[in-house]
């Protein structure tokens, strides 16, 4: 089939602030189940205009008792009303995942449908429908159409899920992402087919569930019953901004903890980086928003993208991280543990055990040999993102800026050397097609049209 090409128009200058990234971060047999208990059967449906702008929308449920409820923070919930609508509650268990499947998905002829994986705090409709924030998410002028209307323009069956927690368990988030490669099997009538396969892209911490059910999850993670092993129904992996290593803001980053403990905007972002804390002259303590106290229950996935990138990753403490009123002992405090005149931490090592060393052991794992990976990477930090809060937006203009002059290179959430870090990820034989930086930031990734058209010209290679 002849290829169809996009027409590139002006490249958005955006990008995304590495202190805040937390706001942001051989074919094998086929069976027909997910986990042992999901049926490939869709518990509701939505259509026509029930489901705009997407063709239809569905939601699975995997009714697994190992499968549990998780709890959102305040300010944690789903927002969009869409998302709500469908869901039918702000805050839907964790057994459920929203498939979202694109205008024309079932009368496309490229042989490989295209699933779409959202990053944390995030979902389908804003990451891939609707990526520059349009006001009217029924009426997105082609300028501004995100990654689901061009690759469907293209000729891909093309299908994303929205996470039931936004910023949920990946072992979870793995399993579900089993599960609607299940069902879009079964969509698309190709159970009996043993040449389908598909070609998955993740963006930001929606890359960590792929690379886990792409590693063998079940291996790596034993004791949960409810996971699927790797089927070979994935041909290529597409990394958007992945953190290949891990991530480490929240304890490298002092003023990340203080605009976190103070500023409502973010209240939902993530889990604080210490116990307790000195603002205003008065200790504050944090038991249900810390990682060492109620954090992992509220943001269950954050810890589990923990990674010690200062000793481990090559990527040492520098300025951007220095804290020069006290010789930086609060700086050394908050990221190794210990107290400060300013803080109280047990450091990211104990975080990390508290997130079941989750990335080291897809590190110590990596990617089944059949599966191929192409890695997508930013080198600016700065965004100038439209339709959010005003003060949100200043400061990831001026945090952009600052994150610029002096870190190292990053698209603004992840460092260039932590995305682009492949080794561990293709140690078992999964085949490298390419890694390709772009001069565009952490939201840029997936909404640039140099870079969907780039994924494209990959994807059409057999």
């Amino acid at each position: 089939m002849k290829k169809q090409r996009i027409k590139l128009s002006r490249r958005v200058k955006l990008g995304f602030y590495g202190i805040l990234c937390l706001a942001t971060f051989g074919l094998l047999s086929w069976t027909s189940e997910g986990s042992s208990l999901f049926n490939g059967e869709a518990k509701q449906t939505f259509e026509g205009a029930q489901a705009a702008p997407w063709e239809r929308v569905e939601i699975l449920e995997d009714p697994h008792p190992g499968i549990k409820t998780e709890a959102f923070a305040e300010g944690g919930e789903h927002v969009d009303p869409l998302i709500i609508k469908w869901f039918g509650t702000a805050t839907p268990p964790s057994r459920q995942v929203m498939l979202h499947c694109a205008s024309g998905f079932r009368g496309k002829t490229l042989p490989h449908p295209i699933l779409l994986v959202h990053g944390a705090g995030d979902n389908a409709n804003r990451a891939w429908m609707n990526p520059f924030r349009c006001p009217d998410l029924l009426h997105i002028p082609s300028e501004k159409w995100g990654m689901a209307q061009w690759l469907s323009q293209l000729g891909y069956s093309v299908f994303a899920v929205t996470f039931a927690h936004r910023q949920g368990c990946n072992i979870i988030q793995s399993e579900q992402i089993a599960n609607a490669i299940t069902r879009i099997r079964r969509i698309l009538g190709r159970e009996s087919d043993s040449t389908f396969s598909i070609d998955i892209i993740g963006h930001s911490k929606g890359n960590l569930p792929i690379r886990l059910y792409c590693s063998n999850s079940k291996e790596i993670f034993p004791d949960r019953p409810f996971l699927t092993s790797f089927r070979g129904d994935v041909r290529t992996y597409v990394a958007l901004g992945s953190p290949m290593l891990g991530m480490d803001s929240s304890f490298r980053y002092y003023g990340f903890n203080l605009l976190r403990a103070t500023m409502p905007e973010l209240k939902g972002v993530g889990p604080i980086a210490t116990d307790r804390m000195l603002l205003n002259g008065i200790w504050k303590s944090f038991p249900t928003e810390s990682y060492f106290g109620k954090g992992n229950e509220l943001w269950p996935g954050q810890a589990q993208c923990l990674f010690n990138l200062d000793r481990d990753g090559g990527i040492p403490l520098g300025v951007d991280s220095a804290t020069p009123f006290d010789g930086n002992l609060t700086m050394l405090s908050l990221y190794n543990g210990g107290n400060s005149l300013v803080l109280s931490s047990q450091g990211i090592d104990r975080a990390i055990d508290l997130g079941e060393r989750f990335m080291y052991r897809l590190r110590e794992h990596g990617l089944e040999p059949s599966v191929r990976l192409l890695v997508v990477a930013g080198d600016d930090p700065v965004i100038e993102e439209e339709n959010i809060a005003p003060t949100l937006k200043w400061l990831y203009i001026i945090s952009g800026f600052f994150q610029q002059a002096f870190s190292a290179p990053s698209d603004g959430a992840v460092y260039l050397k932590n995305a682009t870090k492949v080794e561990e990820v293709l140690a078992r034989g999964a085949k490298h097609l390419e890694t390709r930086v772009f001069h565009l930031n952490h939201c840029d990734l997936i909404r640039a049209r140099k870079v969907i058209q780039f994924v494209d010209s990959w994807l059409m290679q057999s």
